[in-house]
């Protein structure tokens, strides 16, 4: 009897051993596949893009952890990838491509803070931005492949309207080594440029003129997304923020116009009858003509431009739309 209970007793702390062990790696946070919202947050942005459909067609396999604290689910077209900062987002191809074989958020270029997108330059051109604490992009056009730009070169970049600035195209990605970065563009008219930036030496750039552009950039912050929003200076960054404010003040008081005219119609009615009834000579009330709405539209139109490659229409080509289309 006495060794049956031994036996027992045995067989039970081997089991309440291995159930222990079991549940120690299931319930460990180094095996858990991705954060608890991530399959949540991927299906509904793949259904957003349109699913199946999409450029990113049939999902393969199931979401997996990714990085430090991110997943990512495989599609035949690509991948939608996900943290808890950035949210779900979609990647493609030679970008998608760049971006594993530097580390992907393994690294410190962090993870897709935009959808791949295509990029507002005179050209062909895709992009990706990154959470990286000093910016990071990755460029692709299919002239010159996919490269990074990242920290105060980016900066420099975006300053100088990248890709359709005097840098150009990315020909290198940019290396950081003891504090400074360096990277090779291709140039505007097929002249290269080398830039480098350090904290005690600032830009230095060859051809050397160009430096002069860049003197006193504030780099402690990383600059405009150079795929998204370019300017050449701050002068044209507040140009473009007033002619958005002008445009945001003209369309939402589109009603000021046609309000304008049913009082000067009322006025002129009430001006009338008075006249009318008094015994005095008529007047022809002075009407406001619809010529008026097209020189106001002809003045916002007048303030659009092109600005960093991306494409706003001009008066001419605005010549026969009505103000509502």
């Amino acid at each position: 009897m006495t060794r049956w209970k031994q036996s027992v007793s045995a067989a039970t702390a081997v089991f309440g051993f291995a159930l222990a062990l079991c549940a120690g790696v299931l319930l460990s946070p180094s095996a858990s596949a991705q954060p608890a919202d991530a399959n949540a947050a991927i299906d509904s942005h793949y259904r957003d893009k349109g699913g199946a459909s999409s450029p990113l067609g049939q999902k393969m396999g199931e979401p997996y952890e990714l990085g430090p604290n991110g997943a990512a689910q495989d599609y035949q077209g690509g991948k939608i990838i996900y943290s808890p900062e950035t949210g779900a987002k979609v990647m493609y191809g030679a970008i998608l491509d760049k971006y594993l074989s530097l580390g992907g958020p393994t690294i410190d270029i962090g993870y897709p803070t935009n959808d791949e997108s295509d990029a507002p330059v005179a050209g062909t051109a895709r992009f990706s931005e990154f959470s990286a604490k000093d910016g990071a992009t990755i460029e692709w056009s299919p002239q010159h492949g996919a490269w990074l730009v990242r920290g105060p070169i980016r900066t420099a970049w975006s300053h100088l309207r990248a890709t359709d600035g005097v840098l150009g195209s990315p020909a290198t990605d940019t290396m950081v080594a003891d504090g400074v970065y360096s990277q090779s563009f291709r140039g505007q008219n097929g002249t290269p440029v080398e830039v480098r930036w350090s904290q005690d030496g600032g830009f230095v750039t060859n051809p050397p003129d160009i430096a002069s552009q860049l003197s006193g950039l504030d780099v402690s912050v990383p600059g405009a997304a150079p795929g998204s929003v370019v300017a050449g200076n701050a002068g044209d960054q507040h140009a473009t923020a007033q002619g958005n404010d002008a445009d945001k003040d003209s369309n939402s008081k589109w009603w000021a116009l046609p309000v304008g005219l049913v009082i000067a119609c009322a006025a002129g009615g009430l001006a009338g009858l008075i006249s009318g009834g008094s015994g005095g000579g008529r007047k022809t009330p002075r009407q406001t003509t619809p010529a008026a709405a097209g020189s106001a539209s002809t003045r916002t139109a007048a303030n659009h431009e092109t600005l960093g490659g991306a494409h706003r229409a001009t008066p001419s080509e605005l010549g026969g739309r009505s103000s509502g289309a």
